[in-house]
C-alpha cells in the first residue's frame, strides 16, 4: 500500500508541474506573478483569479 500511495503522490506532481507550466507563462504575459499558479489549485480562490485575469488586458504592453 505504501508504495502505490508514493507512486500516486509522484504522478500528481508531474501533472500539476504539467498544468501549472503553461499558465504561469500566461501570466508572465499578462504582466502578473506566477506564484498566482497557487490561486489556481484552490478550489473557491481559482474563481477569483479568472475573474481578475478576465479583467486584464492582453497582452500587458507599456503605455506608449
Amino acid at each position: 500500500m505504501a508504495g502505490a500511495s508514493l507512486v500516486h503522490l509522484i504522478i500528481l506532481a508531474i501533472f500539476v508541474i504539467a498544468v501549472a507550466t503553461p499558465i504561469a507563462t500566461i501570466l508572465k504575459r499578462l504582466g502578473f506573478s506566477p506564484w498566482w499558479v497557487i490561486l489556481f489549485l484552490l478550489p473557491i480562490v481559482n474563481l477569483i483569479g479568472l475573474w481578475v485575469l478576465s479583467r486584464a488586458r492582453w497582452p500587458n504592453l507599456p503605455a506608449a
